[in-house]
């Protein structure tokens, strides 16, 4: 069976069957979701499922001349009615937009170049996860780093995107849409300001807490509760999260200073906890671990066999007791 032949049309020449090679090409991508576009990737293979839905294989679109239709897909992408996306099945695809939604992306996109836009749409790929500026490289194809510098500042200069630093990877910069909030993961949450543990806030609160514990000696309390008297007190910008408030109840319970208190008893749900003041307060360490074996290398490797032969000892024994 032979190919079809190809069709090659003038600008603003009718189609067969009516129509111009833009408004066929638009036709056909709204049909699905995700159009694949081998062209992007010349060595990629679609899969055999989507024959119909490249523009290789799609038998409206096969006739036409291929360079009359490479020039109408970079003028629907110009001009936002087309959008280029990586493809869950591999390489690149083709994703129509109304007029309406088109319109609202030129006002916000106008301007930017085919790199600058790719840079925004694999930013906004990692939703509240970030990126690194080195990520980029890799995933847009951008090889030159200072081009990559250049189009973030510009990104960040129309406040498309913003950056912000992770507490896991200190003082490096990432960068988000400027819409969005980083994942409680990266920024720490409530505890943390500008990439570092706040150590005052979080000690004026585990304070709070105590206290609130100590006005309900006897009751107890559910952790809710305790996030409530915290936000009352005003020492907060922002509100604690259930999991915030339940850091800071967790750390007194370990350190022995409140106890667990039968959820019945405060007419709890199934699940939700309640704590109360501890009536004597545990022990957080055993006496073995204040003596010096505990930590000596030379007792660990069984050297001297028993403490009696340690000439280290009777000076650990002075120590305190010499003024």
């Amino acid at each position: 069976m032979s190919a079809p032949k190809k069709i090659k049309l003038e600008h603003g020449e009718s189609a067969p069957g009516g129509g111009n090679v833009e408004d066929i090409l638009l036709a056909e991508c709204k049909k699905h979701a995700l159009w694949m576009s081998p062209q992007d990737n010349p060595s990629m293979n679609p899969p055999k499922d989507y024959a119909d839905y490249t523009l290789d294989g799609n038998k409206v679109l096969a006739p036409l001349d291929k360079a009359l239709l490479g020039a109408a897909l970079q003028k629907l992408l110009s001009k936002s009615r087309l959008a280029l996306h990586d493809h869950p099945k591999g390489g690149r695809c083709l994703r129509f937009v109304s007029e309406e939604q088109a319109q609202q992306q030129l006002e916000r996109f106008g301007g930017l170049t085919t790199n600058e836009l790719l840079v925004y749409q694999k930013i906004e790929e990692t939703k509240t996860k970030g990126l690194f500026q080195r990520d980029l490289k890799a995933r847009t194809g951008i090889t030159n780093p200072n081009m990559i510098k250049a189009i973030i500042d510009k990104l960040m200069k129309r406040r498309l995107i913003k950056d912000f630093t992770s507490v896991h990877t200190g003082k490096k910069k990432m960068y988000i849409l400027a819409e969005l909030e980083p994942a409680v993961e990266l920024t720490g949450g409530s505890w943390y300001t500008g990439g570092e543990l706040d150590v005052d806030l979080v000690e004026a609160c585990t304070k709070l807490a105590l206290h609130f514990f100590g006005l309900r000696k006897g009751k107890g309390a559910r952790v809710s509760e305790v996030g409530d008297f915290i936000k009352s007190k005003g020492v907060l910008n922002c509100d604690l999260s259930m999991d915030e408030v339940l850091q800071l109840v967790e750390t007194l319970f370990y350190d022995g200073k409140i106890e667990r208190y039968p959820p019945h008893y405060l007419g709890l749900p199934a699940g939700e906890r309640g704590f109360r003041v501890a009536n004597q307060p545990s022990v957080t360490h055993d006496h073995y671990s204040q003596l010096p074996c505990a930590t000596c290398p030379i007792a660990h490797a069984g050297h001297p066999p028993e403490p009696s032969l340690c000439p280290y000892w009777d000076y650990w024994l002075s120590v305190g007791t010499k003024h």
